[in-house]
């Protein structure tokens, strides 16, 4: 039997992974210092004794408490590395995971999102490369049923902008690209997700509300509401300046075939061809033009092109979860 663990925050990642593999799901929310799910999972794990955990990371104590557990019951641990664990930018989180990374050198795998994090997982951990596996994302499986949401939006009249609200998302700036570009004047921009997680950020982005029609909040969708939005899209906006990062924005639009507006990170460049024309970056007038360029002027040929682009990136995230669920047997034997 093998489990997943989760605490704090559940990743729609960790969700389609455990059902993708059919993982059982352990959840915990739960906030700093995490006496809560330390109790629970101690329990959890001392009571159905699996064969195998799966720990989602961010958060760091997870992944020690799962370790000295799996000293004692003998299971094998296999850390799903998100962005905040191995690569910190804030206090908060270099104080709940750099001191944690010791414990990866005693897992059995190591997953990664993207090419560039497995060279940084390797280079920080000094791992051999075998340990350190490629795990893409799987596709979002797009309801069925969809059903239009009560907003001022007709479909292939708006872009949309999905947005977890986190500091990563440079959400002002896309606005203010999008209402100095063309394509403003005959569409309008939706930005998905539950604000109230930022709420300085909310307050900000109101500002454009009150002085334009053309900017759409939805805050939280169901999934019927979310999917009908992204599939009648424009276009998708990906956004996050911050590197290491595979944003799942960006594999929805891949499920759903909407164009993709890209940040021209690293990571994201050594995933898509450097030759794809619709990179931005978060310089000004680096969106606009991207806008005017793909929307305006080239949409059928770079939605086509993207369309390639996301079934190469398809098969690719198919290959990675096979490749998983081989040697997960392996594991559990």
């Amino acid at each position: 039997m093998s489990v997943f663990v989760a605490w704090g925050r559940l990743s729609r990642r960790t969700v389609s992974l455990s059902r993708e593999l059919g993982l059982e799901l352990f959840f915990v929310r739960d906030k700093a210092p995490y006496m809560k799910s330390f109790l629970k999972t101690y329990r959890f794990l001392s009571r159905r004794r699996p064969n195998l955990v799966f720990v989602q990371l961010p958060q760091g104590p997870l992944l020690a408490e799962v370790v000295r557990l799996s000293r004692r019951h003998g299971f094998k641990v296999v850390a799903d590395v998100h962005t905040g664990f191995i690569y910190p930018v804030t206090l908060k989180e270099v104080v709940l995971n750099k001191p944690f990374w010791k414990y990866l050198r005693e897992t059995t795998l190591v997953l990664v999102h993207n090419k560039l994090e497995k060279k940084l997982v390797e280079k920080t951990l000094k791992t051999p490369s075998s340990k350190v596996v490629l795990v893409y994302d799987p596709l979002p499986r797009i309801p069925e049923e969809l059903s239009k949401p009560r907003i001022e939006a007709e479909p292939g009249s708006y872009l949309i902008l999905p947005s977890s609200w986190a500091p990563d998302e440079p959400l002002e700036f896309v606005v203010r690209e999008f209402l100095k570009s063309r394509i403003s004047r005959n569409h309008s921009l939706v930005l998905t997700g539950n604000w109230r997680r930022n709420l300085n950020l909310y307050k900000r982005i109101q500002e454009f509300v009150r002085s334009s029609n053309k900017i759409v909040l939805t805050g939280y969708l169901k999934d019927s509401e979310y999917y009908y939005l992204l599939k009648n899209a424009k276009a998708v906006i990906a956004a996050t300046n911050r590197e290491y990062t595979m944003l799942h924005a960006l594999w929805e639009a891949i499920a759903a075939r909407v164009l993709a507006l890209i940040p021209k990170t690293k990571t994201l460049e050594a995933e898509i061809s450097g030759g794809y024309p619709c990179f931005y970056t978060f310089q000004q007038d680096s969106l606009r033009e991207c806008l005017d360029k793909c929307i305006d002027e080239y949409y059928p040929f770079v939605k086509t092109l993207f369309i390639g682009i996301a079934e190469k990136l398809a098969i690719a995230s198919d290959k990675s979860i096979l490749n998983l669920r081989s040697l997960i047997t392996t594991l559990e034997r």
